[in-house]
Parts: C-alpha cells; sequence; structure tokens
C-alpha cells in the first residue's frame, strides 16, 4: 500500500483568526505531494519553521521531521523579509490523532477547524487551526523564498 494522503488537509492553515490580540501566530500548511511545514512568528521579529513530509496512517496525521529553522524577521514595505540565524536537520516523527470540522473563529463567523490531539511543537506551533486558503502549487514555507527567505 503506497502512501495515503488526506487531501481535506491540503492547504494553509492558520490560528489567527482563532486568536485576535495575540502576540504571536502559528500557521501549517499541507502540499499535495506530502510536504509541508509549520510557521510560528512573534511581533518583535522571531520566526520559527518546521520542515515535514506528512501522511496519513491509521487514521492518524503523521509528520516526519525533516527540518528546523528559526531566525528574524522584518518588514521592507510590504514584504517580510527572513533571516535564518539557525538550521539543523530534524528526523523525529509527531503522530497525532486529528479532525477536521465546522467551527467558528473568534469574531463567530464560520470556519473549517483542523485540531490535533497535542501541540505541534510546545511552546510555538498549538494544536487548533483554521483554514486560511489554497497554497500556489510552488509555494514554499516563508523563510524559505529568496536568498534570505524574504
Amino acid at each position: 500500500m503506497g502512501v495515503v494522503l488526506d487531501t481535506h488537509l491540503v492547504g494553509y492553515w492558520s490560528d489567527e483568526s482563532l486568536y485576535q490580540g495575540a502576540m504571536e501566530a502559528a500557521d501549517i500548511a499541507f502540499r499535495h505531494d506530502g510536504s509541508g511545514w509549520a510557521y510560528w512568528s512573534r511581533d518583535g521579529g522571531g520566526f520559527f519553521v518546521l520542515r515535514f513530509g506528512w501522511h496519513i496512517a491509521e487514521g492518524r496525521l503523521v509528520l516526519d521531521l525533516r527540518e528546523k529553522l528559526s531566525g528574524t524577521w522584518v518588514l521592507e514595505g510590504r514584504a517580510t523579509r527572513h533571516r535564518v540565524t539557525s538550521q539543523a536537520a530534524s528526523d523525529g516523527e509527531i503522530v497525532v490523532a486529528y479532525e477536521i470540522r465546522a467551527g467558528q473563529d473568534a469574531f463567530g463567523r464560520p470556519a473549517t477547524l483542523f485540531e490535533v490531539g497535542q501541540p505541534i511543537s510546545r511552546g510555538t506551533i498549538g494544536d487548533r487551526f483554521a483554514f486560511k486558503r489554497e497554497l500556489a502549487v510552488d509555494e514554499q514555507d516563508p523563510a524559505g523564498r529568496g536568498p534570505e527567505g524574504q
């Protein structure tokens, strides 16, 4: 049996609309090709990226960790420029129960929610996200764009 992907997960999910006024935000993205990333950023310029492969096994979401990055970001006009200060390979695995369901954002507006049984990365990337948008075909994580991840 080949790799099983849940096409309902494919896209860009964020906790931004669930916790209005927070000083930080976490996003998670799942690509059709079985790759993805989680991105955390904090007001003041810090960020963290976790790159992974993903699939479904026995009804659970499996994230095969590949790389961790962190650093700082700054706004330059309308663009966000990332400067990676730490980058390391990662070979761990996160296996979590998950659910996609109808719900509401912080303002009571309808939202499609993605919830997992534990935080993806304690202290940074949580366990609850709302669908934000489809991914562009060649989209990468925010720190992966350009020579310094602009």
